[in-house]
């Protein structure tokens, strides 16, 4: 969810930053990353969590068992996640090479209304857009959009160093449309609303910006893209993504001895964990901390051995691990969500609701709301 969440700030400061107004449902951002991941993922249950977690964040998916696990566990009571027709590379190259123009003009026939995706890198992404795309099936494109109706056609190219390669399509495309093409308020180039690119590789939580950094300085609106991410979205992460362990803190002896557990190797100072029954309060609880209280790691090879003090004060100072028993157990944040494949909560913490918490936050640079789903 974090790392979903993360991509999520980034699209969301871009679109802003070049020109988007409209935050509502289907605009901004909840459109812009799509889950590509189910295949590349270790089994069912991966896929269903790892989605269910970016479905907090945004509405496209392929990851069907993400949905289940949003309805099963999270009380999701409509549609939490949607997809569009798209083709896949041997959809397409089943045809021949020979045979791409026919392909590409299958996949809009077949689907003549509402969005569609279409693979086009297959063998040359910049001829497809150019010569195909933007010329041989471009009046198809453009009449998608009309009384009545409305379509897209959505070119994913798939290769390449994706920054370069999407803003060479883009060259391209704004090219062959640029009679329908427009600016938005920073001065932008948007493509018409019958054509967009999506970029399915490569993509990360340190590729996106990048890549939209690229288009900005190019004059393209970050509303030309969308993003398409696999393996990287649900399992190209582990606990150190995070700098997240769990340890053995406290123990009781049958007799009532209690006992302080903790570890702290002499080699590696990021690797002390924190010792006794623990608390996670609000720093703002402890406003005026002795010096003396506040932890401090072991100094040197004759330090004391697990530090001193007992409040880790988190990096942003909003929050405190109050260790060693000293804090109090009703201003403890951390309350329990799940038990035995139950979910204590789920009344108050449905998918709803979570997701309008995720977005607390999430705001344009004038400080208005940016998202979808805290509006609800």
């Amino acid at each position: 969810c974090s790392n979903s969440r993360y991509q999520k700030i980034s699209i969301t400061k871009a679109l802003d930053e070049t020109g988007t107004d409209s935050w509502a449902i289907p605009g901004g951002s909840v459109f812009k990353l799509h889950d590509f991941g189910f295949r590349g993922v270790s089994s069912v249950e991966s896929a269903a969590i790892g989605g269910c977690a970016h479905l907090v964040n945004f509405l496209g998916t392929d990851t069907v068992a993400s949905m289940v696990c949003a309805k099963k566990y999270y009380n999701a009571t409509h549609i939490s996640g949607h997809s569009i027709p798209a083709s896949e590379h041997s959809t397409i190259t089943s045809w021949g090479a020979e045979g791409e123009l026919d392909a590409f003009k299958n996949m809009l026939e077949s689907y003549p209304t509402g969005l569609v995706a279409c693979v086009s890198d297959s063998y040359d992404i910049f001829r497809a857009c150019g010569e195909y795309w933007g010329d041989k099936l471009k009046d198809m494109i453009k009449g998608r959009i009309g009384e009545g109706k409305f379509g897209r056609l959505v070119v994913r190219p798939d290769s390449g160093d994706p920054a370069t390669t999407c803003k060479k399509i883009l060259d391209i495309l704004f090219e062959k449309f640029a009679e329908d093409c427009t600016t938005t308020r920073t001065g932008h180039k948007q493509l018409p609303d019958y054509i967009r690119v999506i970029q399915g590789d490569g993509v990360d939580y340190e590729s996106i910006p990048k890549i939209l950094d690229t288009l900005a300085a190019a004059g393209y609106a970050a509303e030309n893209m969308v993003f398409g991410s696999g393996g990287a979205l649900l399992q190209k992460l582990n606990r150190d993504t995070f700098k997240c362990a769990f340890k053995c803190s406290f123990i009781e002896f049958e007799s009532g001895e209690v006992r302080e557990v903790f570890k702290d190797p002499i080699t590696d100072k990021g690797k002390s964990s924190k010792k006794g029954r623990l608390t996670l309060q609000l720093a703002s609880d402890f406003p005026s901390p002795a010096a003396a209280d506040v932890y401090k790691p072991r100094e040197g090879d004759t330090g004391v051995v697990g530090g001193t003090g007992f409040l880790h004060f988190s990096p942003c100072k909003k929050y405190v691990t109050v260790a060693s028993g000293k804090g109090d157990p009703a201003k403890d944040l951390l309350v329990e969500v799940f038990r035995n494949g139950s979910i204590p909560k789920a009344a108050d913490w449905d998918l709803g609701a979570i997701r309008a918490r995720a977005e607390e936050g999430i705001v344009t640079a004038d400080g208005k709301p940016a998202g979808a789903f805290i509006k609800a």
